[in-house]
């Protein structure tokens, strides 16, 4: 057997090391949302292994002017996928959620603690909205946005899920350019 096949055999007997998709299905939900549920796990993986270990000065470092620091990037996670959730699931938005993308992206540097909490704690109620999804809600239109727009329920949660992951890389990309 080569050696790629062993070293994964052996990954694959210990789950304490298998990236998320690899894990069994969420029990007691669709597999759809069994699979966003991992991608959530994995977008607080990479953010554990990539920003939240920095130094406030790492952490809001910018890689070149006018480019997203790591710590934007956080906060924008943070504060779209709340936003997402509540088209979702209308519900009421902590304040600094309300200030927008450009706020989160671009605003006044913070404690790297304050936006790591906030994270935590958005973190926690979109795991928690995603397991107690029926599978009927799934195809539910609803409104989006202040345009009147409408939008099936499962396509707004499948965009938080990839959203989350494509600015994930920019951290994972931007924290590999820091050094």
């Amino acid at each position: 057997m080569p050696p790629v096949h062993r070293r994964l055999h052996i990954n694959l007997d210990t789950t304490a090391n298998l990236a998320p998709f690899l894990e069994p299905l969420v029990p007691g939900v669709s597999p759809a949302v069994s699979a966003w549920l991992k991608g959530l796990k994995e977008v607080e993986l990479h953010l554990d292994r990539w920003a939240f270990d920095l130094s406030d000065e790492g952490f809001w470092w910018r890689p070149k002017e006018g480019l997203n620091p790591i710590g934007g990037l956080v906060r924008h996670i943070t504060g779209s996928s709340l936003r997402l959730l509540s088209y979702a699931f209308p519900q009421e938005l902590p304040d600094w959620a309300k200030k927008g993308r450009e706020w989160e992206l671009q605003g006044e540097p913070e404690a790297k603690e304050v936006v790591e909490a906030r994270f935590r704690e958005a973190w926690a109620r979109l795991l928690s909205a995603f397991q107690s999804l029926r599978e009927e809600e799934l195809g539910q239109e609803v409104p989006v946005g202040t345009q009147g727009l409408k939008a099936p329920r499962a396509h707004i949660l499948h965009h938080l899920v990839e959203h989350a992951q494509h600015h994930a890389g920019q951290i994972i990309y931007a924290r590999k350019l820091l050094g």
